[in-house]
């Protein structure tokens, strides 16, 4: 999860215990930059392993969300993780009309409670078991 604020991180945790969401890893990059250094295995991250999904902050600090998103679908050793990106505001719709969606790549306002975060989740499962076919 590349998200500044320890609190959002903590309740993704929550909803995913609560929904009992099983042999589940959250790791979290505080910005565009330390997440940059997780996916590409730098430093202080050489065994980090290669995660299934992101979820992406579009607001951070440094690089930022939009910024971040721009550089992994030109990276193809990273491009193929899906991502979650979340946003708190209707600025972000440059942001998402940008994207090119050749990639798997998902928008949601960034939820409020454990609970908007079960919806989210079951969103997400719903979309990968019923129309996403990865190779």
């Amino acid at each position: 999860m590349v998200e500044e604020d320890r609190y959002e991180v903590d309740c993704l945790k929550e909803a995913i215990t609560v929904g009992q969401i099983l042999s589940v890893n959250i790791e979290q990059a505080e910005d565009g930059d330390q997440a940059l250094a997780y996916l590409h295995q730098e430093y202080p991250y050489l065994d980090a392993p290669r995660p299934d999904v992101i979820f992406l902050d579009l607001n951070l600090p440094g690089i930022t969300g939009r910024d971040l998103l721009d550089q992994l679908k030109q990276d193809d050793a990273i491009a193929g993780i899906p991502v979650v990106a979340l946003t708190q505001t209707h600025q972000d719709k440059e942001a998402i009309d940008a994207y090119s969606f050749d990639r798997t790549c998902f928008f949601f306002k960034k939820p409020d409670s454990c609970q908007e975060w079960l919806l989210i989740l079951k969103c997400i499962e719903d979309v990968w078991q019923t129309i996403v076919r990865f190779p």
